[in-house]
């Protein structure tokens, strides 16, 4: 199977990873240039990349060249997406992006293929809205990081056929995923359920009624969380956990969905997530607010 990747930031990065990993043909773009070779070398040597899985012993080299050798990249949409049979937008969350170029893919892609969205709040209805053959879209949304996170939530819109979803959810557990079907509802599951447990831990750090380090520790030991709510809003990036909440404010016009003040100043101020991960940040909540880790 083919597989073309629209946009080659830090999910299309790990999207184009598993698929190259599990044997098949990947091609991305991404209308930054710089990012088409960036990514491919954060695919190679990056803390989740090919050359830290064959250390581990989770890939052979001969595995490890493989994979590599089967990411492609090319600055040119129409290209990429040429004889794909499965054509994956992981561009960031902004409707109008997402809108046209889910125009230029049904242009370029064969009338056959998948055109799937990594989208994690927005309205798979809407995004696709704007091209005729809507019963083969679908939402494909991948959980950072990609390559070691089990679950990919696949989205039905309205118009999506049931061979589609079929299809779909049989090529997530095909490459070692376990897909869960959602309706397309804004947020989903997954980022509904994980959004209000962070924005309710967000109302008790700020009105003072538990600190960080405690508010974290319940829900790791209380309820057996692999990390607390900030220590995974570290994790994600909090530049992405801010679009991601002002995406469902949008989109549901729900005072509930307001950004947490501090999350604002924090973006603003440079501090987007744990700078383990994000190299250009100053650090996340503990580095913020100066609690060790």
């Amino acid at each position: 199977m083919k597989v073309a990747i629209i946009g080659f930031g830090m999910m299309g990065r790990q999207i184009a990873q598993v698929f190259a990993q599990h044997g098949h043909e990947v091609e991305a773009t991404d209308e930054d240039e710089r990012a088409l070779k960036t990514g491919i070398d954060e695919i190679a040597n990056g803390p989740y990349g090919i050359h830290s899985s064959v250390s581990k012993g989770k890939l052979t080299l001969e595995q490890a060249s493989g994979s590599i050798a089967r990411i492609k990249t090319s600055p040119k949409l129409d290209d990429v997406c040429k004889n794909s049979d499965l054509v994956i937008e992981a561009a960031f969350e902004d409707l109008r992006l997402k809108q046209n170029l889910f125009q230029k893919i049904e242009f370029a892609a064969p009338p056959a293929a998948i055109i799937a969205s990594n989208t994690s709040t927005l309205s798979l209805d809407k995004i696709s809205q704007k091209i005729s053959k809507r019963d083969r879209a679908l939402g494909m949304h991948f959980f950072n990081p990609a390559q070691l996170t089990k679950l990919v939530e696949i989205i039905r819109g309205p118009a999506t056929s049931p061979e589609t979803v079929e299809k779909g959810s049989r090529i997530v557990r095909e490459i070692g995923k376990i897909p869960v079907l959602a309706q397309d509802e804004p947020g989903f599951i997954a980022n509904r359920l994980g959004l209000t447990l962070y924005m309710e831990a967000s109302k008790l750090l700020e009105d003072g009624i538990a600190s960080l380090q405690d508010i974290d520790t319940c829900m790791k030991l209380g309820y057996n969380h692999p990390m607390g709510p900030f220590e995974l809003a570290d994790f994600v990036g909090l530049d992405t956990r801010l679009r991601n909440i002002e995406s469902l404010q949008r989109a549901t016009n729900d005072n509930k969905w307001i950004a947490p003040k501090l999350l604002r100043e924090m973006v603003q101020q440079g501090y987007l997530g744990d700078p383990a991960r994000k190299k250009a940040s100053k650090g996340g909540y503990y580095e913020y607010l100066h609690i060790k880790r």
